[in-house]
């Protein structure tokens, strides 16, 4: 983080945030201005190696909070900023593993459970908040080298980002409430709003209670 803040200066502001407290994310919205929110890329994460021989009832509930319920309180505190916006994105971070369609086994009951509930999450908010032309999507960043996956995952943070830049940033109010997998998509974009997504996801190298926004020229984390 004080590499990027001294090579972005300015331009990157470093904010405490923990997405499993209703009234830190209250507290994050209020150091805030009253801009414009672009960009909500909810990242944070926790995962538990659970299964029903381990399963904690606790561990469970706070895994809810912070993959499930941190993204919608995060959309509901700073939705008048993204109504200001005039192309305002949510993407919710969204592995296969919470998927019901394509589900084949976990190593995780209760991150599969939080992160299928942030799918309907999704599909909620897409539908909800179509009328203000706030586009919500899912997406999948592939099985990235993070300190969450371990250093034998098979995808690179600066892979995964670049991948997710392509899928996210050529998006219309017509692909709201999708759920996208960049390793398989082949949209082709620009690049993306100072690369928020890139500066997400190495900052999520380490840092498990982060979420980005973009707002004009501020980068929030």
């Amino acid at each position: 983080m004080k590499e990027l803040k001294g090579r972005y200066g300015d331009r990157l502001r470093v904010m405490r945030l923990d997405v499993s407290s209703e009234s830190s994310i209250r507290e994050f919205v209020e150091g805030l201005t009253d801009g414009a929110v672009d960009v909500l890329f909810n990242n944070a994460g926790v995962l538990y190696k659970d299964d029903m021989n381990n399963l904690d009832y606790e561990k469970v509930l706070y895994t809810i909070r912070v993959n499930t319920l941190g993204p919608l309180f995060l959309t509901k505190y700073l939705l008048d900023n993204l109504k200001k916006s005039e192309s305002p994105v949510v993407v919710n971070t969204d592995p296969v593993l919470g998927s019901i369609t394509t589900y084949s086994g976990t190593t995780s009951y209760s991150y599969s459970i939080s992160k299928a509930a942030l799918n309907m999450v999704t599909r909620i908010l897409a539908n909800d908040l179509r009328r203000y032309r706030i586009i919500v999507v899912s997406i999948h960043p592939g099985w990235v080298r993070t300190d969450m996956e371990g250093p034998t995952a098979s995808v690179l943070p600066e892979d995964s980002a670049s991948g997710i830049v392509k899928v996210v940033d050529p998006l219309d109010i017509e692909n709201t409430g999708k759920f996208y997998d960049y390793t398989v998509e082949k949209f082709l974009g620009k690049a993306f709003r100072f690369f928020i997504i890139l500066f997400c996801l190495i900052v999520l190298t380490g840092y498990s209670f982060c979420s980005i926004i973009s707002t004009g020229n501020y980068i929030i984390i």
